[in-house]
């Protein structure tokens, strides 16, 4: 199998795997990695404490089965514990729980990667130029379901020099009623394209999704300059046939200097013309080393108790925990 094709399969589950995988196999055109993370997470709001603490553990295989053509299978989970102070396996507590993040296999090459079963839409490469906190931020470019990670989605993703590009297509679920076969109409498509202006540092990016009666669409930009990083997202569309307008926008900064890494994001969103996101966060990661880092996150919530917040199907009343502030402190290790 050529290093080119080979690498654009280990490329394109980058994001999911991690820069650390390690690798547990690799003959005969057959290789095994392992990947994940473990992160304490420790959330404070109105002065009370949460354990929003997780591990994500993933599995990612190749074969090779010519020069121009592999397979691929991938499968991450994550565990989280919330237990409140329960024992294992307290069934009166909220016990430690397994989600499937990702579960697809497929064929690829370097004409790029055809999928199918739980993946990721077009619109996550989107959100990933203002998703760059270590707790924080991304309130404000909410995706559809068949534009984020969801099942019974056939997916293709291909790089071509500057230009990366995303496709899905979320099939309807198969449910039986009166004994008839029908579907739960949550079908849909999203498409995103990635471009890079040769090497001034800009990227510019566009995405869109439908389903159902639903659909938006997204355009990004951001600009590398040294250790001094800047994005910016707009979003608009339907979430819902009646009372579902939505309008978002989102701001983004880092800067590193030496082992620590500032950010910071501004998240703006109005559902059905009131507020339902403002808020303001700041972050500092300190990298101990490539792989293990601690953090500080601070997020100030613009809105108060009492103010008109927007909702998909009805707006409300912001209640006093929906204007809360909050700090996370975490450490985070990658594998």
């Amino acid at each position: 199998m050529k290093k080119t094709v080979l690498a654009l399969s280990v490329s394109a589950a980058a994001m999911a795997t991690g820069v650390n995988a390690a690798e547990l196999y690799n003959q005969d055109g057959t290789s095994l990695e392992m990947g994940g993370r473990a992160e304490a997470r420790l959330s404070m709001k109105d002065g009370d404490a949460q354990d929003n603490s997780r591990i994500r553990l993933n599995f990612l295989g190749t074969q090779a089965i010519n020069d121009n053509l592999y397979g691929v299978g991938f499968w991450e989970g994550e565990f989280t514990t919330n237990e409140q102070g329960g024992v294992d396996g307290d069934v009166n507590k909220d016990s430690s729980n397994l989600d499937t993040r990702y579960a697809y296999a497929g064929l690829g090459g370097a004409w790029g990667e055809f999928t199918y079963g739980k993946n990721e839409g077009a619109l996550g490469v989107i959100t990933d130029f203002t998703d760059i906190m270590a707790y924080h931020g991304n309130s404000a470019a909410d995706k559809l379901a068949v534009a984020d990670r969801s099942d019974n989605m056939m997916s293709y993703k291909g790089q071509f020099e500057n230009l990366n590009v995303k496709a899905s297509y979320r099939f309807a679920d198969r449910e039986e009623v009166n004994g008839e076969y029908t579907d739960n109409k949550q079908d849909g498509y999203s498409l995103s394209a990635i471009y890079a202006v040769a090497d001034t540092g800009l990227e510019l990016g566009a995405g869109y999704a439908d389903q159902d009666e639903a659909n938006e669409y997204m355009l990004a930009a951001s600009y590398t300059m040294g250790d001094l990083y800047f994005a910016g997202i707009f979003t608009d569309g339907e979430k819902a046939k009646t009372e579902g307008d939505y309008t978002g926008y989102e701001l983004a900064g880092a800067y590193t200097l030496g082992q620590t890494v500032f950010t910071t994001t501004y998240n703006n969103a109005e559902t059905n013309n009131e507020t339902s996101a403002n808020n303001f966060a700041v972050d500092a990661s300190y990298y101990f080393k490539p792989n293990f880092r601690g953090y500080v996150s601070y997020n100030f919530n613009l809105i108060d108790s009492g103010d008109k917040l927007g909702k998909v199907g009805g707006n409300t009343t912001a209640s006093k925990a929906d204007a809360e502030d909050e700090l996370a402190v975490g450490v985070r290790y990658d594998f």
